[in-house]
C-alpha cells in the first residue's frame, strides 16, 4: 500500500516537472496523496479507501493542462 502510495505521488510529480499537467494542480494533488498515506499509517483512515482518494487525485491532476509560461508582472 505504502509503495502504490509513492508510486502515484512519484507520477504526479514527473508530470508536473516533464510540463504534462499545471504545477499548481499537481503539486497540490501530490500532497494530498502525501498526507493520505501518512494518515493511512498513522491508522487515521482506512488503507483501501487512502488508495481511493489518492487515485482520485492523481485523476484529478491530469484533468489539468500547465498554463502558459510568462511573468505576469510584465504584461501589465
Amino acid at each position: 500500500m505504502e509503495a502504490d502510495m509513492r508510486l502515484i505521488a512519484e507520477r504526479i510529480q514527473a508530470a508536473w516537472e516533464a510540463g504534462k499537467v499545471c504545477s499548481l494542480v499537481g503539486r497540490g494533488c501530490r500532497a494530498r496523496v502525501v498526507r493520505l498515506g501518512r494518515l493511512a499509517a498513522a491508522g487515521r483512515i482506512e488503507p483501501a479507501l487512502a488508495l481511493q482518494l489518492a487515485r482520485e487525485a492523481e485523476a484529478l491532476a491530469f484533468c489539468f493542462l500547465p498554463l502558459p509560461a510568462g511573468d505576469l508582472d510584465a504584461d501589465r
